[in-house]
């Protein structure tokens, strides 16, 4: 369990220090706060940055928009 300074991690991370203060201030990554110094369990932050990875496909159709479109493709037109 390395524990990291907030200019590790946000080296780490690659992102802004101020942006990494800012989740740290609303609680949106995990951190330990001792005193009033800040740390980072490297584990800890690369397991929450795995909740962003997309696949790469796009969003796509639902399958209930496929419905819709395939219903419009039949209707006569006028």
């Amino acid at each position: 369990m390395p524990l990291l300074t907030i200019k590790e991690a946000a080296g780490l991370l690659r992102v802004k220090v101020t942006w990494l203060y800012e989740r740290t201030r609303t609680n949106e990554v995990p951190h330990v706060k001792l005193g009033k110094y800040l740390r980072f369990d490297q584990d800890e932050l690369l397991a929450w940055t795995r909740q962003f990875r997309r696949d790469g496909r796009g969003r796509g159709v639902s399958p209930c928009h496929e419905i819709v479109l395939d219903e419009r493709k039949r209707s006569p037109k006028g």
